[in-house]
């Protein structure tokens, strides 16, 4: 990349950038359309999942209740639908405002146990399937 008149970019191609060929998507994270049944649940406070995935999720918070990584760990619960999934430990990685203004915050899972993910992507795959039945 150079910097051209002082306000313009100019990006260059690397042709012998052998990392972007490997660099892909490992899942997407899928919308969530009941939010008053998919729910993630902390400490005594409960939060409506926005989208999921099998690393994580983004969760709608009040401005005035922030929510940090020691709110969701050592244990949380995620409910979708009729099936829930505990003992989830998870991170914080950002807090921010959607394109409505509203705010969001995605929490990454840390240390997830094996047969709960398994569970999980087999919940979502379901899940998955429903919206592309429905669309």
């Amino acid at each position: 990349m150079k910097l051209i008149n002082d306000d313009t970019l100019e990006f260059e191609e690397i042709s012998s950038d052998s990392e972007s060929i490997l660099v892909s998507r490992k899942s997407y994270r899928l919308p969530v359309q009941d939010r008053d049944s998919n729910l993630l649940e902390a400490k005594g406070r409960t939060y409506p999942l926005l989208d999921i995935s099998p690393e994580g999720v983004c969760i709608g918070i009040e401005a005035a209740s922030p929510i940090s990584t020691e709110d969701i760990q050592p244990n949380c619960r995620i409910t979708l639908g009729d099936q829930s999934f505990e003992g989830l430990e998870g991170e914080v990685v950002h807090a921010s405002l959607d394109g409505d203004g509203n705010w969001i915050c995605g929490i990454q899972w840390l240390n997830v146990e094996e047969g709960t993910l398994n569970a999980l992507e087999k919940k979502l795959a379901s899940l998955r399937k429903e919206i592309f039945d429905n669309a």
